[in-house]
């Protein structure tokens, strides 16, 4: 039985790690910080609410488990500094408590397609072994951390970027489908997005195949179905799934200056970031978020399943279940 110990297992990839190992009846701690709300993380698993600030604790409560999945993150923060205390800082803590840790083989770093930075076009989706160039904050954080952990880590380590991921569970991708339930479609610009997605069930299988996997050692893989999306086929599969039509409106790009401008203002008051800021802007301006995942599939033998349209469908019936919509 692997013992597994993921951080940041509140969240929308964590507790979905954390079910899918449970239900393949694999041991797990569930790392996450004091107040954060655990509703998602199957009742059945052990949850430490910590301070990640206390290196003893955490060494005792890791000590005997097999792989750390580094999860925890900031994907919106109110500047820089936010960004390395969460998204570099901590990992390097993460990464000395691995080093330390005599029974853990394997410290797996959950990263982001971000940090890669957009593909040049839509016939050359960046790859592993392509230099690199973040667009935002976040993306660089993520890159940074990336770096600490191919120079630092004493134990075998594989990092994985996910492309764009949904399902059940995430709330970046319940605001497209309020939007459709309300027939409308907001589109950037007037050149058509180019991107990449990754249904959560994929992506869990995807880190499965990983774990104790020594094709996996010392690896960065690119997490996607493998699939080319533009915003408006994404939109239409978004209508069919809720059975419904919607109306796109195009927003001209020189408008989401003021629109972030007036979001990072609200964000000084409210002193948390807001959804749309202006290092949201930058990815939002950005035509191909693409991404080569024939890495995975060679080495690791990863395949994804079922159809954008049923993914969606079971996305929003979760959705209406739990009352999010």
């Amino acid at each position: 039985m692997k013992k597994i110990v993921i951080t940041g297992s509140n969240g929308f990839v964590g507790s979905s790690l954390a079910r899918n190992f449970f239900e393949q009846r694999f041991d797990v701690t569930c790392l996450v910080r004091f107040g954060s709300n655990t509703e998602l993380i199957p009742k059945e698993c052990k949850i430490y609410r910590m301070n990640y600030n206390n290196t003893a604790e955490m060494l005792e409560i890791i000590e005997g488990s097999d792989i750390l999945i580094h999860n925890a993150a900031s994907t919106r923060a109110m500047n820089w500094k936010q960004f390395k205390k969460v998204n570099i800082d901590l990992t390097e803590k993460m990464l000395n408590i691995c080093n330390n840790t005599k029974s853990l083989k394997q410290f797996v770093f959950i990263s982001s397609q971000a940090a890669a930075g957009p593909a040049k076009d839509e016939k050359h989706p960046k790859k592993e072994s392509n230099r690199c160039f973040p667009v935002t904050m976040y993306g660089k954080s993520k890159l940074l951390a990336e770096n600490l952990i191919k120079k630092k880590s004493e134990k075998p380590w594989t990092i994985i970027r996910p492309a764009s991921v949904y399902g059940p569970g995430d709330k970046d991708f319940l605001q497209y489908f309020k939007l459709i339930k309300k027939h409308l479609a907001l589109h950037i610009g007037f050149k058509d997005k180019y991107m990449n997605l990754i249904y959560i069930d994929d992506l869990v299988e995807m880190i499965a195949k990983t774990l104790g996997n020594k094709k996996a050692y010392n690896q960065i893989f690119f997490a996607s179905d493998g699939k080319t999306y533009t915003l408006k086929k994404f939109v239409k599969s978004l209508s069919l799934a809720l059975n419904t039509y919607s109306i796109t409106i195009n927003i001209p790009e020189f408008m989401l200056y003021p629109i972030a401008l007036t979001g990072d203002i609200f964000s000084i008051f409210n002193k948390r970031p807001s959804l749309i800021n202006r290092e949201k802007i930058k990815e939002l301006k950005t035509n191909f978020w693409l991404v080569n995942n024939d890495k995975a599939k060679n080495l690791l033998g990863f395949k994804s399943k079922g159809n954008i349209e049923h993914h969606l469908e079971t996305t929003y019936k979760w959705y209406k279940e739990k009352g999010w919509i």
